[in-house]
C-alpha cells in the first residue's frame, strides 16, 4: 500500500473518532454525571442559551436509551423556556409527551408538565404555570417516592427541586406567605437529601426573604447567613450574587434602604464578574426600587434603562411589567407626566395576561405619586380604579372562603351520615343476635326487649342531637358569610341585605360615614402584614365603642370601614365624625412591631341632602360620601369632611356634581365643613 493510501485512511478514522467522541463519552458515563452535565448546561442556557443549545446538541444520546433521551429533550426545553423561546420549548414538551407511551413511561409526562410550567411562568402566568409544576410534581413523587431516600436511578431531584421553585413563586405573588415559605422549606431539604450545596444555598436565601416579606427578620437573618457561608464555600459568583439578592431584599422590608442600595450594588458587581446579564438586570431591578426610595430619580431610570433590552430579550415579562412601573414612577418624580402615564398604561396591558395579584397596590402607589405631582383629576381616577378591583379581589376571596366552608360542612354531614348507618347496621346485628337467643332462651326475652328498646330510645336521642348539631352549623355558617374575619364586623353582603331591607335602592335616608386608616400601605411595609392586622382589628374595635348602639360598622374593604346611622341629625353627625377622629388618632396603638400612632380621613353626610333633598339610591349616596373622603385625604388626611349641603334641583345638576366634586365644592355648589383630627 502506497504512503498516499495509508495517510488517507489515518485522516478517515482520525474524523470517524472525532465525530463519535460525543457520543463514546455520553456512553461511559454513569446516569448521575449524565445528569450533572446536562443541568451544567440547563444552568448555562439561563444568560447563553444559544451556545448551551450548541452544546447540547453536541450530547444527543442514542435514541435507544429511553431515559437518556428522557432527559436530553428535558434540558433542551427548559432552555429554550427560559430564553423566551416559547415554541421551541412547547415542541420539546410534545416530544415529551411522544415518549411517555414508550420505555421513558410516566416519567415523560412529568418533565413534559415542567417544561410547560417554565414556558408560562417565564412568560408571567403563574396560575397557568402552577397548575403544570404541581401536575408534574404529583408525579414525580408518585414515581420517585416522597421522600426519595432510595429513587429509581433516572430521578432527578433537580426536575422536583425546579417544581418547588415554581410553585413558591406563584404563592409569593399571591401574598400567600405561609405556602411560599413551606416550599422553600421542601426545596431545601430535597437539596439537602441530595448534596446539592448550590441549590440548598438558593433556597435558604429564597425561604429567608419569605420569612422577611412576613416581617419575621429573625429566622430570615439565620438563614442568609447560612446561605452566605454555603456559597462561599461553594465559590459560585452567580450563587452568591443570588444570595446577595435575597439579602438586599431582607434589608429593604426592615425599612433600611441605605443597606438595601448597599448590598445591591455589591451584588451587581458580583454578577458582573459572574458575567450573567440576567442576574445583573435581576439587581438592577431591585436598586432603581431603592433609588426611588432615596429620591434619585435619574438613577433609577438609568438602572431601568439598563435592565429593560435584558429582559425583553428572554421574554420576561413579570420583569418587564416592575421595569416599567418604576420607570413611571421615576418619570413622574421627574415631572414627565405624559411619559410616566404612558409607561403606566403599557404595565396596565401586561396586567391583563398576568393577572391582578399586585395590580392594587400599583394603583394606589401611582396614585399617590401623581396626587403628589398635582395632578388630582388623574389621582381621582386611578383611586376610584384601585378601589374597584380591591372590591372584586375582596368578592372572590369572600366566595372561595363561602365555598370552603361549604366543603367542609357537606364532609362533615357525610361522615355523621356514615356514623349513623354504622350505628343502624350495630343495631340490625344486635336484633339478629336477639332473634337467635329468642329462639333457644324464652325466659330471656323480656331482658332483651327492654335492651333494644333503650337502645333505640338513645339511637333516636343521638339522632334528634345530630340533627340539631347540624341546624347549628347552618346557622353558623349564614353568620360567618355575613362577617368579616379578620375584625368581626358586618361585611359588604350584610350591608346591602341591610340597604334592600329599608328600601334605600328607592330613596335612602340616614347617615353614612367613610373612614379609611391613613398611610395603611407604610405599616404594612415597615412593620409587616401581621402589625397590620392588629392596626385594623383595634380600629374596628375604637370604631365600634364610639358608635350608638343602633349604629352599624362594616369593613367596607382592605382598610376601609363604612358606618351607617339611621335616625340622625345633622349636629349629632358632626359630633360622631369627631368621636371617630379622636377615638382612632387620639391614643396610640400596640401592634408587633412596636407602638403606632394611626389616623383615619372620613367623609360623611345626612341624606336626603338639604336644600332640594332629592332621592338617591344608597349606591350613588355612599359615591358621594366617598367623594368627600378623597377631599379629606388630599387636603392632608387626619380630617373629616362632611357635605352639608348640595345646591342641585334635578338629576342632570346632581350629576354634574358627581363628575367634578372639587370644582362643584370650589364654586359654591357643594357646602362642605372640615374637621381637623387630634394632633
Amino acid at each position: 500500500m502506497s504512503e498516499q493510501a495509508v495517510s488517507i485512511l489515518l485522516r478517515g478514522a482520525a474524523t470517524l473518532a472525532l465525530a463519535l467522541a460525543p457520543l463514546c463519552a455520553w456512553a461511559a458515563t454513569s446516569p448521575a454525571e449524565w445528569q450533572r452535565q446536562l443541568d451544567s448546561l440547563v444552568r448555562q442556557g439561563y444568560d447563553e442559551p444559544e451556545a448551551a443549545l450548541q452544546a447540547l446538541q453536541t450530547r444527543r444520546p442514542d435514541a435507544g436509551d429511553a431515559a437518556a433521551e428522557r432527559a436530553w429533550w428535558l434540558a433542551r426545553g427548559l432552555i429554550e423556556a427560559r430564553a423566551g423561546q416559547s415554541a421551541s420549548a412547547l415542541a420539546s414538551a410534545q416530544r415529551l409527551l411522544e415518549l411517555r407511551d414508550g420505555p421513558a413511561g410516566a416519567m415523560a409526562g412529568a418533565d413534559a408538565a415542567l417544561v410547560r410550567a417554565t414556558v408560562e411562568d417565564n412568560a408571567g402566568r403563574l396560575d397557568r404555570a402552577a397548575d403544570h409544576a404541581q401536575a408534574a410534581l404529583a408525579e414525580y413523587e408518585r414515581l420517585c417516592g416522597k421522600p426519595a431516600l432510595h429513587p429509581p436511578a433516572d430521578c432527578d431531584h433537580r426536575s422536583r427541586w425546579r417544581a418547588l421553585q415554581l410553585l413558591a413563586t406563584r404563592a409569593g405573588a399571591q401574598g400567600v406567605r405561609v405556602a411560599q415559605r413551606q416550599h422553600w422549606e421542601a426545596a431545601a431539604a430535597l437539596a439537602e437529601q441530595a448534596h446539592d450545596p448550590y441549590r440548598r444555598a438558593w433556597s435558604l436565601a429564597l425561604q429567608a426573604s419569605a420569612h422577611a416579606s412576613a416581617g419575621e427578620f429573625d429566622p430570615a437573618s439565620r438563614l442568609i447567613a447560612q446561605a452566605g457561608r454555603i456559597a462561599r464555600a461553594e465559590g459560585s459568583l452567580d450563587l452568591q450574587a443570588r444570595v446577595k439578592l435575597s439579602e438586599a431584599r431582607i434589608h429593604d422590608r426592615r425599612g433600611d434602604s441605605a443597606g438595601a442600595l448597599r448590598i445591591g450594588e455589591e451584588g451587581l458587581r458580583l454578577a458582573q464578574q459572574a458575567r450573567s446579564p440576567r442576574l445583573q438586570a435581576l439587581f438592577l431591578i431591585n436598586l432603581s426600587d431603592d433609588y426611588l426610595t432615596a429620591r434619585r430619580p435619574r438613577d433609577a431610570l438609568a438602572a431601568i434603562e439598563r435592565a429593560l433590552p435584558v429582559m425583553r430579550r428572554y421574554h420576561e415579562a413579570r420583569a418587564e411589567r416592575t421595569l416599567l412601573h418604576n420607570a413611571s414612577l421615576a418619570r413622574l418624580a421627574m415631572n414627565e407626566v405624559a411619559g410616566a402615564k404612558r409607561d403606566f398604561e403599557q404595565v396596565l396591558k401586561l396586567w391583563e395576561s398576568i393577572g391582578e395579584g399586585e395590580q392594587a397596590g400599583a394603583l394606589r402607589e401611582f396614585g399617590d405619586a401623581l396626587a403628589a405631582a398635582g395632578d388630582m383629576a388623574g389621582a381621582l381616577q386611578l383611586y376610584h380604579r384601585e378601589r374597584k378591583l380591591v372590591a372584586d379581589i375582596m368578592a372572590r376571596n369572600r366566595e372561595a372562603a363561602l365555598r370552603e366552608l361549604q366543603s367542609r360542612f357537606d364532609r362533615e354531614a357525610q361522615q355523621r351520615n356514615i356514623e349513623l348507618l354504622e350505628r343502624d347496621n350495630a343495631l340490625k346485628s344486635a336484633q339478629l343476635k336477639s332473634r337467635a337467643l329468642l329462639q333457644r332462651v324464652w325466659m330471656l326475652l323480656a331482658v332483651t326487649l327492654s335492651v333494644a328498646v333503650v337502645f333505640a330510645v338513645l339511637l333516636y336521642l343521638r339522632v334528634r342531637e345530630t340533627q340539631r348539631q347540624l341546624e347549628r352549623s347552618q346557622s353558623r355558617l349564614r353568620v360567618q358569610s355575613e362577617r368579616d374575619a379578620l375584625t368581626g364586623l358586618a361585611n359588604r353582603r350584610h350591608f346591602q341585605d341591610v340597604m334592600r331591607d329599608h328600601g334605600a335602592h328607592l330613596s335612602f335616608e340616614g347617615a353614612l360615614l367613610l373612614v379609611d386608616i391613613d398611610h395603611f400601605k407604610h405599616v404594612n411595609d415597615r412593620y409587616g402584614h401581621a402589625a397590620g392586622d392588629e392596626v385594623l382589628i383595634e380600629a374596628a374595635r375604637r370604631l365600634s365603642e364610639a358608635v350608638r348602639a343602633e349604629d352599624l360598622v362594616v369593613r367596607w374593604g382592605g382598610e376601609e370601614f363604612l358606618v351607617f346611622a339611621p335616625r340622625l341629625g345633622i349636629d349629632a353627625l358632626q359630633a360622631m365624625a369627631e368621636r371617630l377622629l379622636r377615638a382612632v388618632g387620639a391614643t396610640a396603638m400596640q401592634a408587633a412591631g412596636g407602638t403606632l400612632r394611626v389616623t383615619v380621613s372620613i367623609g360623611h353626610a345626612l341624606f336626603p341632602l338639604p336644600p332640594a333633598r332629592p332621592s338617591l339610591h344608597w349606591e350613588r349616596a355612599l359615591n358621594l360620601v366617598d367623594m368627600a373622603l378623597y377631599t379629606a385625604k388630599s387636603l392632608g388626611r387626619n380630617r373629616a369632611v362632611g357635605i352639608r349641603a348640595v345646591q342641585a334641583d334635578d338629576a342632570e345638576a346632581l350629576r354634574r356634581v358627581e363628575q367634578d366634586f372639587e370644582r362643584a365644592w370650589s364654586e359654591g355648589a357643594v357646602v362642605l365643613k372640615v374637621t381637623e383630627g387630634p394632633g
